[in-house]
């Protein structure tokens, strides 16, 4: 119970519990019978976030003190990138990537992986100035494009969204539309340049 941080309702009745509390008592009985295996289906989905975290944090140092093998199907990329060692993208059924989630992350084989772990940017290499072949894509993270003077890439901004410590910029490049992070808002319909962050590739 500790674990799930529960131990202030072990004398509670199941059925009297939220839907998150019971999710993380399931956890509990779970690691209660000491598995060699462990497999979870979105086991923090009825969670609130802020415990979220916490108990994601203090459940797989459990299992990894443990040596307890754990394999977590999920929507959300932090149980991926955080916590896995290795990661597996299924799409319509099929196996189309496995490698260590930093490989997976900063080398998507296609922009539906990419896409997995938020907003991602196709964008024609040539458009970018360091290639000259034509029809050539990228796959780009908006934390990988950075406002540059003088930049290969001119583009309007559209919508700027708070994300707390940054923006997430919605801009057009012609019909394209292109997201970029930037450390503060900009006004809207304002041009701006935008160039590759080069630091921004682990």
């Amino acid at each position: 119970l500790a674990i799930v941080e529960m131990t202030e309702f072990a004398n509670i009745k199941a059925k009297n519990l939220s839907g998150g509390q019971q999710q993380r008592i399931a956890l509990a009985r779970v690691l209660a019978r000491e598995p060699e295996v462990l497999l979870l289906d979105e086991p923090f989905s009825h969670i609130d976030n802020f415990r979220k975290n916490a108990l994601r944090r203090n459940l797989f140092a459990y299992l990894k003190q443990r040596g307890i093998t754990v394999i977590v199907a999920t929507h959300d990329s932090t149980d991926s990138l955080s916590f896995a060692d290795e990661t597996i993208v299924i799409q319509n059924g099929r196996m189309v990537d496995k490698a260590p989630s930093k490989e997976i992350y900063y080398n998507p084989k296609n922009k539906y992986t990419a896409s997995l772990f938020g907003e991602v940017n196709e964008i024609r290499l040539e458009l970018l100035a360091l290639t000259q072949k034509q029809d050539e894509m990228v796959l780009l993270y908006p934390h990988q494009l950075k406002v540059a003077e003088g930049g290969p890439l001119r583009v309007i901004v559209k919508q700027c969204y708070f994300k707390g410590s940054r923006y997430l910029i919605k801009s057009a490049l012609d019909r394209q539309v292109i997201f970029f992070e930037h450390y503060k808002e900009l006004p809207v319909n304002e041009e701006v340049s935008l160039a590759v962050d080069r630091n921004a590739f682990g």
